[in-house]
């Protein structure tokens, strides 16, 4: 579990790990806590092989920390 605050940007969040041979080893919310809302969740269209997976859901877990760092909320016009 990690979690996110920036009260600069109003990003909060979490990004959660899930240890194992689990349908989805990454699931991660962010919010404005006001009106934003965006959940995600990383799923494989096959058998969950913890061990094989591991270094995609490495690398695709720091796209989702990126994706969480640099989003920004905008206002609507």
């Amino acid at each position: 579990e990690k979690i996110f605050v920036n009260d600069s940007t109003k990003i909060f969040g979490t990004v959660y790990i899930i240890q194992g041979n689990t349908a989805s080893q990454v699931q991660f919310y962010i919010t404005d806590s006001v009106k934003h809302f965006l959940r995600g969740a990383l799923y494989f269209s096959n058998h969950p092989n913890k061990d094989s997976l591991a270094p995609v859901v490495n690398f695709l877990t720091d796209d989702i920390v990126k994706l969480i760092e640099t989003t920004r909320w905008k206002a609507k016009k």
